[in-house]
């Protein structure tokens, strides 16, 4: 094994980071005893704690000082490779006598399970594991595995050893310090160029959506500025915004129209407009509406209280038809930005979203009365969006018998619907939902989680509102009561995602998030089912992630993957599963070791029952995916993610640096 990097000891911004960490660790004593430090490392194992505080404490006098914690993680972290094994051996050798017996390894991946709340089948207790480990360790048959025999056994995984230091060191340093220093400085002006260019369409559009709102607002005061009698500068400004309130009202309606964008999608246009960002550009435009119609009203009342001094500015509202409705455009205006927040839409209260959302109708009939002209710039998208909406209500017409309903754990139902006539979708399509059981007008959107190919349909639901917590508990009732009848619900759709691109990638990288798995569910389903049927797709290969913090959270695509894993004979599919609140440190090195063995050995993971082993703890994003664009380079290899904001806002710039094209499904 090969000895560590230069351990930079005189770094002087790595040891004051690892002051700090000491320091929120200490006790008033200036030292760390072991209840400070499980509750430091997040541990429920006090067991699990005093084994760390051991590895640490040279002394013996059961605390850790300054000194020893920094020159044990300075060891463990920049020390050889003989160095941060022993600060293993330590923690798993339980009764301290130097060697590992079976009592001791036993133990451990007991702790280890437990501490990831990993619950084992029956043919992989801790008690196999630890057999696993010991007929791979114990080469010399006595009962007891040395520090050179687990040396021997980890050289044949060397990834476990770097996960092992990159894992301990993220509870060594507070808020990911550490990380961040350890990790090779990018190159920052080729990772802005590429990021320029991962969003250079967007930024395109973005550009071009303010150039005409400066050119609108540059026309009006120099028209105002040239005319003979000199304009009042507030009736000047207001006039202005006004005119950019008119371009942003008439612009509001062009990214919500959802089948129209669909369409255009397929076509060669659609390469030409952000239409995966199609929501986030109607919010953009919706609060610089919002802010400019303010502004705006701000503006004429100003020049109203300097032109009509004396007078009480309620004349505004009571003696004009502009100021009484401008009043109202703003309060309806105001109801629908409050209410439209994210903090309402994706916590429990999406229904007052919906509800408020739906004063658009007044607040368009209000523009019209308050600026009759604006019909002429509104028109044309009022009357697209209204032939949107006669066809939603078309479609939604066609109702579709829920099959079966199933209350999963982590929250999670799972619906199967027999396909209505003429219903066609392409994998990763999504639809909007409603259950009349549930909510009689309430529709909600969700990505089918089957493949085209199959003969039914079949959606995940992840209970996060109200709604979405009303139909698991509508299932759960159900099912308790042991009704057979089955359930009705109307389906609005299929729409279009960014998952509509995969099969013109050649290379890709698939990223699901939780239940953000489900598009990609229904890809890579059809993929291998393309494939078997002779069909196969341009897309030569896909990789594979998927994260989720508990075990239990796997199961809900654990048969369709094991499916996946026997079908897959010519190895489409690279398969990567992470348990993110899993540990896989110094702790757990003798668990790791043991499913890596077991894994070798053709045995299914412990975790899922798969094929695939799944990794603990959340991936070291940036050089797993350097790994495959260099295994495929020169070819390009793009990126479709669906998963929380967070993890999106991580690695859309990584990808941006390493030249990978980035897709974010979201609605």
């Amino acid at each position: 094994m090969q000895a560590a990097a230069p351990a930079h000891h005189a770094d002087a911004r790595l040891l004051a980071k690892l002051e700090r960490a000491f320091a929120s660790y200490a006790g008033d004593d200036g030292g760390i005893d072991a209840e400070a430090l499980r509750r430091a490392l997040g541990l429920h194992s006090p067991l699990l704690a005093r084994r760390v505080l051991a590895a640490f404490d040279r002394d013996g006098d059961g605390r850790v000082g300054r000194d020893e914690f920094l020159d044990g993680v300075r060891a463990l972290v920049f020390g050889t490779d003989r160095e941060k094994l022993a600060f293993a051996f330590r923690v798993h050798d339980t009764d301290d006598d130097g060697a590992l017996d079976r009592n001791d390894v036993f133990r451990m991946i007991a702790l280890s399970l437990a501490e990831s709340e990993v619950v084992g089948r029956a043919a992989e207790a801790p008690e196999r594991l630890a057999q696993a480990l010991f007929r791979a360790a114990d080469t010399d048959g006595d009962g007891r595995i040395s520090l050179d025999e687990l040396e021997a056994r980890v050289r044949a995984h060397p990834a476990l050893l770097a996960k092992m230091t990159r894992s301990e060191a993220q509870w060594i340093v507070p808020n990911e310090e550490l990380l961040a220093w350890l990790d090779a400085p990018a190159k920052r002006g080729r990772s802005w160029a590429r990021l320029l260019e991962n969003r250079a369409l967007l930024a395109a559009w973005l550009a071009l959506w303010i150039a005409a709102h400066v050119a609108i607002v540059a026309a009006t005061l120099a028209a105002g500025l040239r005319a003979p009698h000199r304009t009042d500068p507030a009736l000047l400004a207001g006039l202005a915004l006004g005119r950019c309130v008119t371009l942003d009202g008439a612009l509001i309606l062009l990214p919500v129209l959802r089948r129209a964008l669909g369409r255009l999608r397929a076509t060669r246009l659609g390469h030409l407009v952000p239409i995966d960002d199609a929501l986030a550009l109607h919010r953009v435009v919706g609060h610089t509406l919002f802010a400019l119609s303010l502004a705006h009203g701000a503006a004429y009342a100003l020049a109203w209280a300097g032109g009509h001094r004396g007078q009480p500015a309620t004349d505004l509202v009571a003696h004009t038809p502009h100021g009484a409705t401008g009043l109202a455009l703003g309060a309806v205006f105001a109801v629908m930005w409050w209410f439209a927040r994210a903090a309402v839409r994706r916590g429990s209260r999406f229904e007052l979203f919906h509800a408020t959302h739906l004063l658009y109708v007044a607040w368009f009939a209000l523009a019209f009365a308050h600026v009759p002209r604006f019909a002429l710039f509104a028109g044309l998208p009022l009357a697209a969006f209204a032939l949107e909406l006669a066809a939603r209500r078309r479609r939604r017409s066609l109702p579709a018998t829920v099959l079966s309903a199933e209350a999963l754990r982590s929250g999670v139902t799972r619906l199967e619907l027999e396909r209505p006539s003429g219903f066609r979708h392409e994998a990763g399509d999504y639809v909007f939902l409603c259950v009349p059981g549930v909510a009689r007008h309430e529709w909600h959107p969700f990505t089918l989680s089957s493949a085209p190919e199959r003969p039914t349909l079949t959606v995940h639901v992840r209970s996060l509102g109200n709604w979405t917590a009303a139909l698991r508990s509508h299932v759960e009732q159900r099912h308790l009561a042991g009704v057979t009848e089955p359930m009705l619900a109307h389906l609005d759709g299929p729409y279009g995602s960014p998952t509509a691109h995969i099969f013109e990638s050649r290379f890709a990288v698939f990223i699901g998030a939780g239940i953000g798995v489900t598009p990609f569910a229904s890809v890579l389903e059809s993929l291998v089912l393309r494939a078997a049927s002779g069909r196969p797709a341009a897309l030569e290969k896909a990789h594979f992630f998927w994260l989720n913090r508990d075990q239990y959270s796997f199961e809900w695509f654990r048969e369709l993957l094991a499916e996946l894993e026997a079908a897959d004979r010519g190895a489409l599919l690279d398969l990567h599963l992470c348990m993110t609140a899993g540990r896989a440190g110094a702790t757990a090195l003798g668990l790791e070791l043991a499913r890596a063995e077991l894994h070798d050995a053709g045995r299914s993971d412990v975790v899922t029952g798969l094929r695939t082993q799944t990794h603990m703890g959340p991936p070291d994003w940036e050089p797993l995916l350097a790994a495959i664009v260099a295994e495929h380079a020169p070819a390009p290899v793009d990126v479709f993610f669906c998963g929380p904001p967070g993890l999106g806002a991580k690695l859309r710039p990584l990808c941006a640096r390493l030249g990978m094209p980035f897709h974010w499904e979201r609605f």
